[in-house]
């Protein structure tokens, strides 16, 4: 049995049971994703007791889904919070994206087409991060703005009526249906834990995305070690805008539909998804597993929203309290 005395403490303090001592050296040890994905679990089964639909594999699978996109597109914004930025052009690198591969295969074919728009967001992303890297302005600022520049571009230049066929190429690893052990999912689905797992390994394996935790937590320690800050920090937004083109081409993929707006309400969902997945918003912390666990938790917030059919309004609210709570929950702890 757990010995309900008092701990001992320290002279002129509250004595502390030892049954809450050790309920808060469990919750200690518990990984941010590790709640997020008790979280998950908590709604996946409040949606079943109230639509026993939902509690069923189906059900899952397309929450799964929706968060599998939902983590692509936020996977660039967890490169930029680690580092202590965020990347609020990641609306209008989706729509530049998906649209300039719809363009651009009519005139090159469809894999030189997806090579320009993930060069397009490589190039937003490199300017993202020379702004903040080196004339000094806030990524809020710089990113907000640089969203605003995208949708200027986006409807001088793209012919939006003409855009109507997705080459296969695409919804090959987006909307196709694929076998895995004998339960037939969308392609997405192993497309998002393949990435996933190749960009967790570059965070935690590499010189670069140790450095890139380093800069996000202690950028005077890190420019004190030697490293480049400016060259990490631009390389993050680069492989920002990598990975917001690379969502925006499989969301017009699954979906096989591409407009101006496409890639508004991944702004709101990207950054509570990071969030929810226990990335710290003053950098320094953050990993791509809580990010997909953030996104299965939105999913699911997602798939409660449209079978009670609240609208989306309702679950931009949902969202930005889910952000208030967790930064609530975590604000004091910037380490």
């Amino acid at each position: 049995m757990i010995d309900t005395q008092a701990i001992p403490v320290a002279q002129g303090e509250p004595p502390v049971p030892a049954t809450q001592s050790l309920v808060a050296r469990l919750s200690s040890r518990m990984p941010r994703a590790g709640w997020g994905l008790a979280i998950f679990l908590a709604l996946f089964i409040i949606g079943g007791l109230l639509r026993p639909s939902l509690f069923t594999l189906p059900g899952l699978l397309s929450t799964a889904t929706f968060a599998a996109i939902l983590a692509i597109a936020s996977y660039g914004q967890t490169i930029a919070v680690i580092q202590g930025g965020i990347d609020l052009s990641v609306p209008n690198t989706i729509a530049f994206a998906a649209l300039g591969f719809l363009t651009w295969t009519g005139s090159f074919g469809p894999v030189v087409a997806l090579l320009l728009a993930l060069g397009g967001g490589i190039v937003v992303g490199m300017a993202n991060g020379l702004i903040v890297a080196k004339v000094g302005l806030t990524p809020i600022v710089t990113t907000i703005a640089m969203n605003g520049l995208l949708f200027g571009v986006v409807l001088l230049n793209f012919p939006l009526s003409e855009l109507t066929v997705v080459p296969d190429l695409v919804t090959s690893f987006t909307s196709a249906r694929i076998d895995v052990f004998g339960i037939q999912v969308a392609a997405v689905l192993p497309t998002a834990l393949v990435l996933m797992l190749v960009l967790q390994a570059l965070l935690s394996y590499t010189g670069w995305g140790r450095s890139l935790f380093l800069v996000g937590s202690r950028e005077n320690a890190a420019r004190l070690a030697g490293q480049p800050v400016a060259r990490i920090r631009i390389a993050g937004y680069a492989l920002s805008g990598l990975l917001a083109a690379f969502a925006g081409v499989v969301i017009v993929g699954y979906f096989s539909q591409a407009e101006v707006t496409m890639g508004n309400s991944y702004l709101l969902g990207s950054v509570a998804a990071v969030i929810v997945g226990g990335a710290s918003m003053f950098g320094g912390r953050g990993s791509m597993i809580g990010t997909l666990v953030g996104a299965l938790v939105l999913g699911q917030v997602a798939t409660l929203v449209a079978v009670f059919n609240l609208g989306a309004t309702m679950q931009n609210l949902i969202y930005g309290l889910i952000i208030l709570a967790v930064l609530g929950a975590y604000g004091r702890d910037r380490h």
